[in-house]
């Protein structure tokens, strides 16, 4: 399929920013452009997707460059790879680009959605065998050769029991003990109660126990 101009800006032609997860580093493409400035973010928003449908296009680079590093940690917290939270991150704002006339209330509620399902698509499509972390990206520290295999080896076993978690369950787990949020953030971006998410994030938290207890005990 050709793809237009403003896709292959964001697949291509991006800056490179820094962005963590669990204290791993990766890198997400971005476009910057001029800062549109207001108190109230959901103005600031809203004056940059006026401008983009009214035909400035390269304004659509401040909300990418606003949302990232948050919907990175996000995509990399459900997928474990740094190469498909990026494919899904340009894939998602591909898609927002080309529906922005849709947006009604919250643009960043809206495009979490995009990108959330986004993964739940990927997760559904594929069948992982291992998952592995990019060891050579992250720093040694002071510690020894050992301790850094013992860390590592923890990391895999940790991922590996978070990709074995349903796809809600890993979600809440991810929101909440990765990215931090707030369960009242959480349920007005998934549309769910509070209630519903703490008892989410307590099945996660006690199938990934029961997961690795038996390795640690």
């Amino acid at each position: 399929m050709r793809r237009t101009g403003f896709e292959r800006d964001v697949s291509w032609g991006l800056a490179l920013s820094s962005t963590r997860w669990l204290g791993y580093t990766s890198v997400v493409p971005l476009k910057t452009t001029e800062p549109t400035h207001t108190d109230d973010p959901l103005d600031a928003d809203q004056a940059v997707i006026d401008r983009v449908l009214a035909g400035d296009r390269n304004a659509f680079g401040i909300l990418i460059e606003r949302y990232s590093d948050p919907l990175y940690r996000h995509a990399y917290g459900m997928t474990g790879s740094a190469d498909v939270a990026e494919d899904i991150l340009q894939v998602s704002f591909i898609k927002a680009y080309h529906h922005l006339a849709e947006v009604r209330g919250r643009f960043d509620a809206w495009v979490f959605r995009i990108v959330a399902n986004g993964c739940k698509d990927w997760l559904k499509n594929i069948r992982r065998t291992h998952l592995s972390y990019e060891e050579d990206d992250q720093p040694s520290g002071l510690e020894t050769p050992e301790e850094e295999l013992d860390r590592g080896e923890m990391r895999r076993d940790l991922d590996g029991a978070l990709q074995s978690l349903p796809s809600s369950l890993r979600e809440a787990f991810v929101m909440k003990h990765v990215e931090g949020r707030s369960y009242e953030e959480m349920a007005e971006l998934l549309d769910a109660t509070v209630g519903a998410l703490k008892m989410r994030v307590h099945r996660a938290r006690e199938a990934l126990q029961k997961l690795l207890e038996d390795r640690y005990q």
